[in-house]
């Protein structure tokens, strides 16, 4: 039989439940007169002032609450609002050392939590894991794994814990259910496929890969007042997804477009579309219109393969908008294409490029053309990867023969080796972004090694503290590239700028020791903003102009 002060309590939650917290507070107040020391009704009134605008007296009343932690369930609610509490306001640290200072014993013995417990214990294993407490996430959570499992997400962050910690057969066998309903969200194929991707099961990867793809083909972000417009991203599939990550860096690989997307999240709603999903099209009846397109699917080797582009270019096209570096501007920049584009070009070199299959019965004569061709050193690299990945210099015809090994059955190109050592014994790489025909110098970068590499590398951060005054000269080129490099540094710029059919495109170059422009690389798919860590930034007077260039062409071109 219920008690006058359990009827109070009720009444008193049920207006909580109903959105009358105001009064909610007071009548939890006055029950609390009569039981001042209650975790619960501390633990209700917490919650209750934070919903009413009180969040500091909320995490008072939330810690008074736990100073009483014998009834674990309760505990497990009050610890689970303080959280959640401090994690909203940006407060990891107090979140963690609080879970540390307040978390209680094990759930009691053969009690198996109801319906509103389960969402609790669910909620404050995400919680710990948010705040980097995997360890004591694991241990609340997987005891209830048996009752809980069915919830497709509680079982993916207990799969998840234990892939963290090294169990990654118990995390598979986790995730090896049929959810029903649940089996429509796209993490949980994403996260199976980096299960199997640990196991070494490719096909499985693979399939699951491919789940995800056609669970979701479009992400769309939250929208913001200060959003102009919808601005679409088209970008590839992930062909095996192989680590744990957001849905969000599923969709955009790391260049430019995903940087944009993350910079100008308050100018523009990114949509981005996996351009090669069977869902893509459906999905895109229910979405906003975007009122611009940017094509991230730009590698023009990939686009050739089957029919890729055809049916890339249809669906870019079925939106009826304009869209920035369309899939057909693209597969015109192979490395062969811009090599011819630029043979005859006066003050500007791209070096010779010739394609090849590796084929270890016709390998003495393959290597007999690339000598003749290109001669030593000469560099060798594989067709489809980016970012300097797959490529070697080769110094004499062991070396060649090597590396024609590790390609074997495979395509690659042949690469003349254009002398790029500078006086001092250095080499030197700089990049151009090019925007609607308009170029601007963005990094600057010196090397003992030939292939100069990005800020962001530890091999590139130790070179920079042993040679400060080189960082100081780099950064000196992108703050005035005309002083630095020349007053016709722009001209060349532009004439490639006019050459290129891509709208927006990085260039890697150097300028050779009698003044001709070298060409490494020219894509669209570099990143055109820095990546570097503190203390080793390019100018920022250089970014911001690129930035203002990019948002007036896309402001401009919007329909």
């Amino acid at each position: 039989m219920s008690t006058p002060f359990q009827v109070s309590r009720d009444h008193a939650v049920a207006l909580h439940r109903n959105g009358h917290i105001d009064r909610a507070i007071s009548a939890y107040v006055e029950l609390l007169k009569q039981q001042p020391d209650s975790a619960d009704l501390l633990g209700l009134l917490g919650v209750a002032k934070e919903q009413g605008g009180a969040p500091e007296e909320a995490e008072r009343l939330l810690r008074l609450s736990l100073r009483d932690r014998t009834t674990v369930p309760l505990a497990y609610r009050n610890l689970n609002n303080l959280l959640g509490l401090l994690i909203e306001a940006g407060r990891q640290g107090d979140a963690k050392a609080a879970a540390e200072t307040y978390l209680p014993g094990a759930w009691p013995s053969g009690r198996v939590p109801d319906a509103v417990e389960q969402g609790t214990i669910a909620s404050l294993v995400s919680a710990l894991k948010d705040i980097g407490l995997a360890d004591r996430a694991l241990a609340i959570g997987l005891p209830h794994l048996s009752t809980m499992g069915e919830d497709v997400e509680f079982a993916l962050s207990i799969a998840e814990l234990l892939h963290a910690a090294g169990r990654n057969d118990e995390a598979f066998a986790v995730l090896d259910r049929d959810f029903g309903p649940g089996e429509e969200l796209p993490n949980l194929h994403a996260v199976r496929a980096a299960l199997a991707h640990e196991r070494n099961d490719r096909a499985a990867c693979g399939q699951s890969s491919q789940r995800f793809v056609a669970s979701m083909p479009i992400l769309l972000a939250e929208a913001a007042s200060s959003q102009q417009f919808v601005l679409a991203v088209f970008n590839r599939s992930p062909e095996f997804i192989a680590d744990f990550r957001q849905p969000y860096d599923h969709h955009y690989s790391g260049n430019f477009p995903s940087q944009l997307a993350q910079v100008f999240a308050d100018r523009f709603r990114f949509m981005s579309i996996l351009a090669d999903s069977p869902t893509a099209a459906d999905a895109l009846r229910g979405m906003p219109r975007p009122a611009l397109a940017l094509n991230n699917v730009v590698n023009a080797e990939q686009l050739m393969v089957e029919n890729t582009l055809q049916r890339v270019s249809a669906l870019e096209d079925s939106l009826g908008i304009k869209v920035i570096n369309h899939p057909k501007l693209a597969v015109q920049a192979t490395r062969q294409k811009n090599s011819e584009r630029f043979a005859n070009i006066p003050g500007i070199i791209f070096p010779k490029v010739y394609r090849y299959q590796s084929d270890r019965e016709q390998r003495p004569a393959l290597i007999e053309d690339i000598e003749n061709r290109c001669g030593y050193p000469a560099i060798i690299r594989t067709v489809f990867q980016q970012m300097g990945a797959g490529t070697w210099r080769i110094d004499d015809r062991q070396a060649l023969h090597e590396a024609l090994e590790k390609l074997d059955g495979l395509q690659f190109y042949a690469i003349t080796y254009a002398q790029t050592r500078h006086a001092d014994g250095r080499f030197r790489a700089l990049r151009a972004a090019f925007v609607n025909k308009q170029p601007l110098v963005v990094r600057a970068d010196y090397s003992d090694h030939w292939n100069v590499r990005a800020r962001r590398t530890p091999g590139q951060q130790a070179f920079y503290r042993e040679n400060p005054r080189l960082l100081e000269i780099a950064n000196r080129i992108v703050l005035d590239p005309e002083r630095e490099l020349g007053r016709n540094i722009y001209g060349k710029l532009r004439t490639i700028a006019e050459v290129m059919p891509l709208e927006i495109f990085g260039m890697d170059f150097d300028l050779t020791e009698d003044g001709n422009l070298l060409i490494f690389e020219i894509n669209a798919t570099m990143n055109l903003l820095s990546t570097s860590p503190a203390g080793l930034e390019y100018p920022p007077e250089s970014e911001q102009k690129l930035l203002h260039y990019m948002e007036r062409f896309f402001c401009g071109r919007r329909q």
